[in-house]
Order: structure tokens, then sequence, then C-alpha cells
């Protein structure tokens, strides 16, 4: 007879060890941060010179997991080197994987 998680069930009985296991979790499914070639660094800037309120497919690198997110750009900051989603969230051009159409 299989229990299956069960088993497991008391490890994650006190809260404290529950915050733990799900930190240790994320934690162990990190990945790099991938580099762009240059072809892609061209086709993102490419897309930011000639943008036009469009909806954009945004692929991003965000504290070792990679994030896909469709959105129109709010204002693109070039002293600070962002990408504003909204008045509050932005992007960072460094952690930009990609843009799409």
């Amino acid at each position: 007879m299989n229990r299956g998680m069960k088993k497991w069930a008391p490890y994650k009985s006190l809260n404290e060890q529950a915050d733990f296991i799900n930190k240790m979790y994320y934690e162990k499914h990190k990945i790099e941060r991938p580099k762009i070639s240059s072809d892609v660094a061209q086709e993102i800037n490419e897309i930011l010179l000639t943008y036009n309120n469009e909806i954009l497919q945004i692929t991003y690198y965000d504290d070792g997991y990679i994030f896909k997110i469709e959105s129109a750009i709010y204002k693109i900051d070039i002293n600070n080197r962002r990408l504003y989603l909204d008045r509050t969230s932005y992007i960072g051009f460094e952690n930009l994987l990609n843009l799409a159409k």
C-alpha cells in the first residue's frame, strides 16, 4: 500500500517547517541568468525603437526564474534602463530575454 505524500505530512506540520521547506524548494529550482545573443539584443532594440502601444510578449529573468507576460509598455526609461509596465512595476533592461509582438 502506497501512502504517497501523506507519509511526509508530519514534517510539514509546523508553520516554520512549512516555510523552511517552501524556501528550500524555491532556492533549489533557481537557474542562472541566461545570456542572450547579439541578434536577440538587436531585435529587442528594434522593437523598443519602433514601439507604438502594442501588446508585447515579454520574457524576462527575475531572482533565478524566467517569466513570460503579455503587456503594453507604460514608459521606456532609457536613463535608468527600465521598462515600466505601469506606474510602479518595471523590468530592468539587463533582465530582458525576449520581446515579441
